[in-house]
């Protein structure tokens, strides 16, 4: 059985903490999923800021991240050239194809398929990882 690739979608610097201090457990690296709102609300500066802060404390291969930029390409620019891992991005076909060769050319992945999971109102993120989990490792 293949493992799922998933993305948590949080909020919080705790809640990414938790995360990926509970999926190291399971020997998988989590990728970060924000929504739009938050990133059309704090700007794309609140998102690196927060990358970096992760990176000073697990290390920069212990998570990806996942943006959803909606309909504005000039955020996803930013993001790709600061080389986010994943960006969804929506538009006409002609802006995404330009936007496309951006992506391409900084490594990075275009409108992504993950199973999303919402721990933006969960308390115990560990209880929720670890029923994930539980079964992919006692099955190994």
């Amino acid at each position: 059985m293949s493992k799922k690739i998933v993305a948590f979608t949080i909020n919080s610097l705790l809640q990414a903490e938790n995360i990926i201090l509970e999926t190291k457990k399971y020997k998988i690296k989590p990728i970060l999923h924000f929504k739009y709102y938050i990133l059309r609300g704090f700007g794309s500066e609140f998102v690196l800021t927060f990358q970096k802060k992760l990176i000073s404390k697990f290390g920069k291969s212990s998570f990806k991240l996942f943006v959803d930029c909606g309909f504005d390409i000039s955020l996803s620019i930013v993001m790709a050239t600061k080389k986010i891992e994943y960006i969804k991005v929506r538009g006409n076909s002609i802006i995404l194809k330009k936007f496309k060769y951006i992506a391409n050319k900084n490594r990075v992945l275009l409108n992504p398929t993950f199973n999303i999971v919402d721990c933006r109102n969960i308390k115990r993120i560990n209880t929720k990882i670890n029923k994930m989990y539980f079964k992919e490792k006692n099955e190994n």
